[in-house]
């Protein structure tokens, strides 16, 4: 029997593969296959199969007994031979999950590219993806036509059927290159991808009447927003997406505007309203409800869903480079936040709910808006996203969600003791809350003295943004989530500021070098407070991260050495000269390739003499992939970046020591998002919220010390 088989199949479709997913892509009866290819381990020959062809017996065989079968993203090949081939050849052996390795896995636990053609540019294969082939094998995989009769004729040239099997044998050639480059997963990993795809199999499922409704009133909405913005304009505005006839319409009246970017139609926002333009200011809501592209989501869902009415596929294993998941499909982890706690929006979604199961959509619009207001309508649409997602005939959907994670974890590791106190008091309900704390303790006022108002805003923003050496720029983009409006600041941070740390502050604006992402003085000013402050307050996590980075540079720098940062013995850096490798308290890595030190010469400006100065500066670079253009670039591993990975992967550990004892516990696990998970159980009293909010707050003996907190909610919904 050969060591392992690796396999690739070719595919055609009615079935859009990215809107539907592998699932219901494969359970599409016009889904087919054209054929695969397949190599043993040892031997050096590249098999084929096609319709017409022979039974592939040493394949079968390898199958049946439970050989090794590895695939690059083996979840389609594992899907397309459990479902497609068996429909159509039952006798085969089913292919089971105890017996597949992915090689796509096992680059993203690298943190290298996901997709075969970037990972073998990353790999610097000797061979890769063929790119030209490729354009063969998406002609080949769609419909060539639909035919009256209901008949599909597909491309089915017999040079383009060989050019396309040409194809698939190269990504054969390229997988196993990549198998002999990249290791394998550790057992725990291996145990996490499994459970991965058992999730994804499982599916989540969804209220699909409420969706069809809500997909149909959203499309109704959009007509009647074009038609206020028509109306509030006398005309001069189409629709709401023509971003160049706003802009005009709005010089019109003096709100100048050069742009509606999302980063700037803030500033819009301010100028309409400071010049008391109720219209205008209404004009750029119904522009910004246009961008609101999580409506869209509902069309998505039906896209996607099955006949049992369940979504599957929806978690991408490892779609960060600190091991958490990301979204597929419909992208559950963008889903609006709704607060559990706030309970009028609670009930204008349970409302909504009520609506869709009598009302037409334009009636569901008409009663929104008349209720609410035309601009509330896509809003709670959208907050009502979750919701869609509901528990099945006789089950229930049980949840939890670990409060604050990321900051706890943080603190405990810098040994930001006061910090650590102050989260077991709350948890003990004999402290304050920890937002209200952060102000109070930026500014050594009273923690009595902050409500629930903008300061604690301040304060959470502060908690959420900085912890990662974020500064102004980092505090913009949380203050947009949690719309804290940055002009609005100035006065009140002004007020809570001495005197001279206030002058001196200001006077950083005009240093050589300063950033002012597009600030007045004041407004920069404030936020450059609420940042220094908060660095103040929270000394050992500041230097923390100094410490991740002198360590990195110095692991790199000493090949073949472990190094602790000088604050922990819990995380430790090693270089083997080709992978940065940085431990993690659960024992798992976080991987930073191809690390290279690298020395400087910067300038700088002395503080006490002003007199500019020069001064060597050594730091770490590696190739990893842009977050935002996802290339495959060199980049630079900094004290702050490093604190951010360590900080979510550990949070991403204890997420999944919790995932494995609730399944354990008999909580079926059907989705993850961020930092919460979800479970669908028999609706049977056995099965509670306090019990999962229990067995999420155990935690392994190597987080002794580390405060957890979990908020658990048990609904026919998911509601939080």
């Amino acid at each position: 029997m050969y060591a392992a088989v690796h396999l690739d199949f070719e595919s055609r479709s009615a079935a859009d593969l990215k809107k539907t997913g592998v699932h219901k892509y494969c359970a599409d009866l016009t889904t087919n296959a054209w054929g695969f290819r397949y190599k043993f381990d040892g031997d050096d020959a590249i098999y084929e199969w096609r319709h017409g062809y022979p039974d592939p017996v040493a394949l079968l065989h390898h199958v049946a007994n439970g050989g090794v079968f590895k695939a690059h993203n083996l979840g389609f090949e594992r899907t397309m031979w459990n479902v497609v081939m068996r429909r159509q050849f039952p006798h085969w052996p089913e292919l089971k999950l105890e017996q597949c390795d992915c090689t796509m896995a096992r680059a993203a636990s690298i943190s290298h590219p996901q997709s075969l053609d970037k990972l073998g540019d990353a790999l610097r294969l000797p061979l890769r993806k063929d790119l030209e082939g490729s354009k063969v094998m998406m002609k080949m995989a769609k419909p060539r036509r639909f035919n009256p009769d209901g008949t599909i004729t597909w491309w089915d040239d017999p040079d383009d059927l060989n050019r396309n099997m040409m194809y698939c044998g190269r990504d054969v050639e390229v997988e196993c290159l990549v198998d002999e480059t990249v290791p394998n997963l550790p057992d725990r990993e291996r145990q996490v991808w499994m459970f991965d795809q058992t999730i994804n199999d499982r599916g989540v499922h969804i209220d699909v009447p409420f969706v069809t409704k809500m997909a149909a009133t959203v499309e109704y909405a959009k007509k009647q927003n074009d038609r206020v913005m028509r109306e509030l304009t006398g005309r001069q505005v189409s629709k709401c997406s023509k971003d160049r006839e706003i802009i005009a319409w709005l010089n019109s009246r003096g709100v100048e505007c050069d742009s509606l970017a999302k980063g700037e139609v803030e500033d819009v926002i301010f100028l309409a309203s400071a010049y008391l333009d109720t219209v205008a200011h209404d004009v750029i809501k119904l522009r910004q409800a246009a961008w609101k592209t999580s409506t869209a989501k509902f069309k998505a869902m039906l896209e996607c869903v099955m006949v049992d009415m369940r979504i599957r596929g929806l978690l991408n294993y490892y779609g960060a480079n600190t091991g958490r998941w990301a979204g597929r499909l419909v992208q559950p982890q963008n889903f609006p936040r709704v607060d559990g706690e706030n309970e009028f929006l609670q009930l204008k979604i349970a409302l909504l709910h009520e609506l869709a199961a009598t009302l037409s959509p334009s009636d569901i619009y008409h009663y929104i808006a008349d209720l609410y207001g035309p601009l509330e309508v896509m809003d709670l649409i959208s907050k009502a996203l979750r919701s869609a997602v509901c528990a099945s005939a006789g089950k229930k959907l049980v949840g939890g969600d670990f409060s604050n994670i990321e900051g706890r974890v943080n603190a405990w590791l810098a040994g930001e003791t006061w910090k650590l106190k102050a989260f077991k008091e709350y948890d003990d309900g004999t402290g304050p809350d920890l937002y209200k704390l952060a102000y109070a303790t930026s500014f050594g006022v009273p923690v009595e003295s902050v409500g629930k108002g903008a300061k604690r805003q301040m304060g959470k923003v502060q908690e959420l943004a900085l912890g990662f050496q974020g500064g102004i720029g980092a505090f913009l983009q949380m203050g947009a989530t949690y719309g804290l409006n940055p002009y609005s600041l100035a006065a009140p941070v002004q007020e809570a500021t001495p005197t001279a740390q206030w002058d001196a502050t200001a006077a950083r604006y005009y240093q050589k070098g300063a950033q002012h992402h597009d600030l007045k003085v004041l407004e920069w000013t404030a936020l450059q407070v609420l940042v220094d402050n908060w660095r103040s307050a929270n000394p050992a996590i500041v230097q923390s991260w100094w410490n991740y980075q002198d360590a990195a540079i110095e692991a790199v720098g000493s090949p073949g050495n472990i190094v602790y940062p000088k604050h922990t013995q819990l995380i430790h850096y090693y270089s083997d000269g080709r992978t940065l490798w940085c431990g993690l308290p659960s024992g798992r890595y976080l991987a930073y390739s191809m690390p290279e030190l690298v020395e400087e010469f910067v300038e700088y400006t002395d503080k006490a003499t002003g007199e500019v100065k020069h001064r060597l500066k050594r730091k770490v670079t590696f190739w990893g992939t842009d977050s935002k253009t996802r290339q495959w670039v060199k980049r630079t591993l900094y004290g702050g970046l490093q604190c951010e990975n360590i900080v979510q992967a550990v949070a991403r550990d204890i997420m999944v020591d919790a995932m494995f004892a609730i399944e354990d516990r008999g909580y079926d696990v059907i989705l993850t998002v961020h930092d919460e998970v979800v479970a669908e159980v028999d609706d049977d009293p056995v099965y509670t919220d306090k019990d999962f909010e229990e067995v999420m707050s155990m935690t392994a003996p190597v987080y002794a010390g580390l405060p957890i907190s979990v908020g658990a909610w048990e609904d026919k919904r998911y509601v939080k």
